[in-house]
C-alpha cells in the first residue's frame, strides 16, 4: 500500500514541480534534523558533559568524511548533468562513483583503526574524548553516510521521488528506532547513541544493495572517477574551512573550557543549525530545477527565455525566506530552554542566541552564492576565497577565544561568515550572474535583525524584563513580519510552477 501511495505521489509531482521541491526540501531538512528532534531524549538522559562528548563526536565525524572520502559524492551534484539525455552513462556514473566511494571508505576505516587514537589525543584536551569506542563508531557511520548520499543524490537528480522517499524515510525511522533501543532500553549512553546512528546506515546500504543489484562494480570507470576527483578534491579546502566555520568553535572551546561549557555551546549551535539545515534542505530541493534553468540559459547562448528570470527569482527568494522564518522559533525555544530541561548549565544559551542566529544565517548567503560558482565549475575560486576567510577566523579565535570564551568564538565566526558571504557574492555574480530580488534577499533580513537586536535591548536592558518574555515577544512580532513580506510568494509559485503545467 505504501508503494502504491508513492507511485501516485510521484505521478502528481511530475505534473507539479513545486511538489517535488517541497518533498526534496522537507526530507533534506528532516534527515539531518532527526537528531535535533531527539534532543529531549539526549537532554533528559545525558549529563551536560555527556552531551558535549556526544556532540564532539558527531562534529569529529564531519571532518573525517571530508578528509578520508574526499567528498567524492559531491561530484554527483554537477557531473551527473554531463551525461544529460544518456541514461546508460548516468547509470554507469552512479555505479562507478558509488563503488569507488565504498572502496575508499573501507580503506579509510582500516587506516584510522591504527592512527585514530593518536590523532584524538593530539586534537582533544579531555581524557574522556577517546577514539575507541566513540571515534571509531562515528567514523564508520560517517563513511557509510557519504556512500549512501551518493545514491540519494542520484535519485534526486533523476527526480525519482518514489525511491527517494522510501530510502530516506526508512533511514530516518531506523535512526530513531535504534537510538531509542540503545539509549532507553539498553542504557548504553553516548556509545549507544552513536551505535544507533551507525546501524541505521548499515541497514540502509544493505537495502540499496538489495534494490540495486548491479550498483556495485569492481571495475569502475576511472575516467569518470578522475574527472570527479578533480572536482571534489578542489573543493576539499572549502569544505574543511566550511566545517571550521560551522563546527570548529566547539573544538576551540573544548581546549579552553570544560565539557560542561562545551555541552551548553553545542546545544546552542545544534538549535541554530536548524537554520542551516533548512537552508541546505531548500537548496538541495531546488538545485535540480535551478541548475536546469542555468543549463537552459547556457544552451541558449545566454539569452534568457521568458520564464527564466521569474523562476530563478522565486527559487532564490525561498532559500532566504524559509531559514529566516525559523529564527524566531529557535530564539523562543532557547530563551525558554528551562521548560525543556532543568539542568541549569543549559539556561545560559539564551544570552548568546541572537548573535548565534545571525552568525549561522550569514552562511545561508554563502550556500546560495556557492551554488552559482559550483554550477560554473569554479571550485578553485571557492577554495582561494575560503583560505582568506580561514585566516580571518583563526586570527579571531586566537585573539578572543581564550579571554571571552563563547562570546569570543561567536564574534570570530560572525566576522568570518560575513566576509565569506561578501566574497562569494561578487565572484558568483561574475561567473554565473543572477538578478536577485533585493527586497526579499537582502533588505528584509537586514530589517529583521535590526528589529531583533532592538527588541532585545529594549526588553532586556531598558525594561529589565526576563529573557523568556523576550523570546515570546520577538516570536509574536517577527513571524508575522516574515509572513507579510512573503505574502504573494505562494501565489507566484502557483502561477509559475503549477498553473504553467496545467
Amino acid at each position: 500500500m505504501f508503494q502504491q501511495f508513492l507511485k501516485r505521489f510521484e505521478s502528481a509531482s511530475a505534473e507539479q514541480p513545486l511538489l517535488s521541491v517541497l518533498v526534496y526540501s522537507g526530507l533534506g531538512f528532516l534527515r539531518p534534523a532527526i537528531y535535533i528532534f531527539l534532543l529531549p531524549l539526549y537532554l533528559s538522559v545525558f549529563s551536560t558533559a555527556e552531551y558535549g562528548l556526544y556532540d564532539l563526536m558527531v562534529t569529529a565525524g564531519g571532518i573525517m568524511t571530508i578528509v578520508v572520502t574526499l567528498r567524492l559524492n559531491a561530484a554527483m551534484l554537477i557531473h551527473y548533468y554531463d551525461y544529460h539525455g544518456n541514461p546508460e552513462q548516468q547509470r554507469k556514473y552512479l555505479q562507478s562513483l558509488f563503488s569507488f566511494s565504498l572502496f575508499m571508505a573501507i580503506g579509510a576505516g582500516l587506516i584510522f583503526a591504527v592512527v585514530g587514537e593518536p590523532i584524538f589525543r593530539f586534537v582533544f584536551k579531555s581524557d574522556a574524548v577517546t577514539f575507541y569506542p566513540y571515534g571509531f563508531i562515528i567514523l564508520l557511520y560517517s563513511l557509510l553516510s557519504e556512500v549512501n548520499i551518493c545514491y540519494y543524490t542520484y535519485l534526486k537528480n533523476q527526480k525519482n521521488l518514489k525511491d527517494y522517499i522510501f530510502i530516506v524515510v526508512s533511514q530516518m525511522l531506523m535512526a530513531v528506532l535504534f537510538q531509542f533501543l540503545f539509549i532507553i532500553v539498553l542504557r548504553a549512553g553516548v556509545e549507544g547513541a552513536l551505535m544507533g546512528m551507525l546501524l541505521s546506515n548499515v541497514v540502509t546500504i544493505l537495502m540499496i544493495f538489495l534494490k540495486e543489484r548491479d550498483i556495485l562494480t569492481f571495475r569502475p570507470d576511472m575516467k569518470m572517477i578522475k574527472k570527479s576527483l578533480r572536482f571534489s578534491i578542489a573543493l576539499i579546502p572549502y569544505l574543511l574551512i566550511y566545517w571550521v566555520l560551522t563546527k570548529g568553535g566547539k573544538i576551540m572551546l573544548e581546549r579552553q573550557a570544560d565539557l560542561t561549557l562545551v555541552g551548553a555551546f553545542a546545544l546552542m549551535l545544534t538549535l541554530t543549525n536548524i537554520i542551516l539545515f533548512t537552508s541546505v534542505a531548500v537548496v538541495n530541493g531546488i538545485r535540480p530545477f535551478l541548475f536546469e534553468l542555468f543549463s537552459d540559459k547556457r544552451e541558449s547562448n545566454g539569452v534568457e527565455v521568458d520564464y527564466y528570470g521569474e523562476k530563478v527569482d522565486l527559487l532564490t527568494k525561498v532559500v532566504i525566506s524559509i531559514p529566516l522564518f525559523m529564527i524566531p522559533f529557535i530564539i523562543c525555544i532557547s530563551c525558554n530552554i528551562s521548560l525543556i530541561t532543568s539542568k541549569a548549565s543549559y539556561h545560559q544559551i539564551g544570552d548568546y542566541i541572537n548573535l548565534a542566529c545571525l552568525t549561522i544565517f550569514l552562511l545561508v548567503y554563502c550556500r546560495l552564492f556557492y551554488q552559482q560558482m559550483i554550477f560554473a565549475k569554479r571550485s578553485g575560486i571557492v577554495t582561494r576565497l575560503s583560505f582568506i576567510v580561514l585566516i580571518v577566523l583563526i586570527i579571531g579565535f586566537t585573539l578572543w577565544a581564550e579571554d571571552y570564551k563563547v562570546w569570543g568564538v561567536l564574534a570570530a565566526m560572525t566576522i568570518a561568515n560575513l566576509l565569506m558571504a561578501i566574497l562569494f557574492y561578487f565572484q558568483a555574480q561574475k561567473h554565473q550572474p543572477v538578478n536577485y530580488n533585493k527586497w526579499s534577499v537582502f533588505f528584509v533580513p537586514i530589517l529583521f535583525f535590526i528589529m531583533l537586536f532592538g527588541m532585545e535591548w529594549v526588553i532586556i536592558e531598558k525594561m529589565e524584563m526576563s529573557r523568556a518574555l523576550f523570546g515570546i515577544v520577538q516570536l509574536l512580532i517577527l513571524v508575522p513580519m516574515i509572513v507579510v513580506a512573503n505574502y504573494n510568494t505562494v501565489g507566484e509559485y502557483r502561477a509559475l510552477f503549477i498553473e504553467e503545467k496545467s
